[in-house]
């Protein structure tokens, strides 16, 4: 073979081999595509699924089609240091109506001065429930100590009543509850020409019994057996054991949870 065909044969294969690469790496491209917008649509899936278990907007809808919210007035005429709110960010709970439905995923704070559910009514409007609600399991909220269930529909006591909203720290035989009591009050600070409305929470402790009410709960170790009848034995027994002190919420929790245990 002269050099002249050899030079044709070889501008030949080359031809012949950019061909054969191309034409697998477009097979590999028709292969590929597809499994890649698969995973996409899957991805989506996945994150609208995510999302209805955050939020469920038909459910939402239902909750302000029934909770016959008024307009929330905002006060803009003063500043405000602490807080009136469980939470001052909204967050997602779980609600029953007293005597009625119970509505999921809607998302609520709630104003524990004044005992109002508010909910975002969307474009920023916020709205405040008048149908009485008895029950908020509160979820994903930004701090996840706020993830706590609140009940009302307790008897009056200490200035509380019906709508007063307490945070379930226990339940069986006796259920144990805590009120946070929100004060305020408006003062001036120095070089400062605005009215600052101060919030400030307390915590008070109750225990409910049914057939019984509501009462205030003293958390000295002694008060606190003297709750339990003939079972204070066994749990001062195991106060004693575990080192508990009642004043401590963690412990009380404890201690309350072991006597509910009891037969």
């Amino acid at each position: 073979m002269n050099l002249s065909n050899r030079c044709r044969w070889r501008r030949m294969r080359q031809k012949w081999s950019i061909s054969r690469n191309f034409s697998k790496k477009l097979v590999m491209r028709k292969a590929i595509y597809p499994g890649i917008l698969l995973l996409m649509m899957v991805c989506q899936l996945s994150h609208a699924q995510s999302s209805r278990a955050v939020f469920d907007y038909s459910n939402a809808q239902q909750f302000m089609n029934d909770a016959n919210g008024r307009p929330l007035y905002i006060h803009t005429e003063y500043e405000v240091e602490g807080t009136p709110f469980f939470s001052d960010d909204y967050c997602t709970a779980n609600l029953k109506v007293r005597k009625g439905k119970t509505y999921a995923n809607i998302k609520v704070k709630l104003n524990l001065q004044e005992n109002l559910v508010i909910y975002d009514a969307g474009d920023g409007k916020e709205m405040a429930a008048t149908s009485p609600i008895e029950k908020i399991e509160f979820m994903h909220c930004n701090d996840p100590a706020k993830n706590k269930t609140l009940l009302s529909g307790f008897p009056a006591i200490d200035g509380q009543n019906e709508s007063s909203f307490y945070l379930l720290l226990d339940s069986g035989q006796t259920t144990l509850l805590k009120y946070i009591k929100v004060n305020s009050h408006d003062t001036k600070y120095y070089n400062n020409p605005n009215t600052t409305r101060v919030f400030e929470q307390k915590e008070l402790y109750y225990t409910y019994v049914p057939g019984k009410g509501i009462s205030k709960l003293n958390r000295d170790t002694d008060a606190v057996l003297s709750l339990f009848g003939n079972k204070n034995a066994a749990v001062g027994s195991f106060i004693a054991k575990n080192d508990l002190k009642c004043r401590r919420e963690e412990d009380l929790v404890k201690v309350f949870s072991y006597y509910n245990s009891l037969n």
